[in-house]
């Protein structure tokens, strides 16, 4: 195996690249760093991303698994101590760090006319909250997450590793309200939001149709326009003495619910 080029200055031009985008994620829609050998495998075999550069420590370098993941891009480089220090988010990273370039989607390309289910993230503003709504949204067969606008950046650091690597497997969809809202009732893509001050439950409420199931604000909920819009609107009661769940609570136990009526009706467990 080749060895790659080694970059000792913080000033070399990769690394000031590289360092713009982990401070100004924003400023770059679909590139975001991610650290671990175990992240960087999963958006290697992700369909919705790739590898563009790799930076590692010389350490990793000499590693066997090392080989593997170097074979999945021209671009990569071993890096000092002090360098890769800036460029991890952790406090005590695994050696290797890459560059992801993301493709989001649309909701056109995953729009499945049967038996559609868009988790729809509205101000979603805790990257703790919105990248654990990712992973439940992955682990109970929702189609696509669909970022709203003043949600937080899905390709935040903290939102990455709340996602648990989900983020390579579910599609990311940024779209803003009108739009959003156009398509679900263009399609037949039923409407649902939660609000604590619903008549409704959640145990009355058949999940059985395409759907698009909408969560809020952390303090203020699903926005008016929204609520509006929406076909059906339920809670989930509580019977304990806590007064809420906390949004990504909510979304798992919504997603459990969607996914136990549909397996029940397929009976595929």
């Amino acid at each position: 195996m080749e060895r790659p080029k080694i970059i000792t200055s913080s000033s070399n031009q990769i690394i000031k690249e590289a360092l713009n985008i982990k401070k100004n994620p924003k400023d770059f829609k679909d590139l975001f760093l991610v650290e671990g050998p175990h992240l960087i495998k999963m958006a290697i075999k992700s369909p919705y991303s790739s590898i563009v550069t790799l930076f590692m420590r010389e350490d990793y370098f000499l590693k066997k698994d090392c080989k593997n993941l170097l074979h999945q891009t021209q671009n990569s480089y071993i890096v000092t101590n002090k360098i890769f220090s800036q460029l991890a988010d952790t406090e005590t990273p695994q050696g290797i760090i890459g560059i992801v370039h993301y493709k989001l989607a649309k909701l056109s390309d995953v729009y499945n006319i049967n038996n559609s289910l868009f988790v729809v993230c509205d101000s979603i503003q805790d990257p703790g909250n919105l990248g654990t709504i990712i992973r439940s949204a992955d682990a109970f067969g929702a189609n696509a997450v669909v970022i709203l606008p003043a949600s937080c950046n899905p390709f935040n650091s903290k939102v990455l590793r709340a996602t648990a690597g989900s983020i390579f497997n579910i599609p990311i969809i940024k779209n803003n309200t009108e739009e959003a809202l156009d398509f679900f009732l263009r399609n037949h893509i039923e409407i649902f939001a939660t609000s604590s001050k619903a008549k409704k439950t959640i145990f009355e409420v058949k999940f059985n149709k395409s759907i698009a199931l909408i969560f809020g604000n952390e303090s203020s909920g699903v926005s008016l326009n929204l609520l509006k819009n929406a076909h059906e609107v339920f809670r989930i009661p509580i019977i304990g003495k806590a007064e809420s769940l906390n949004v990504a609570m909510a979304t798992t136990v919504c997603l459990y619910e969607v996914m136990r009526q549909r397996v029940k009706k397929k009976r595929i467990i």
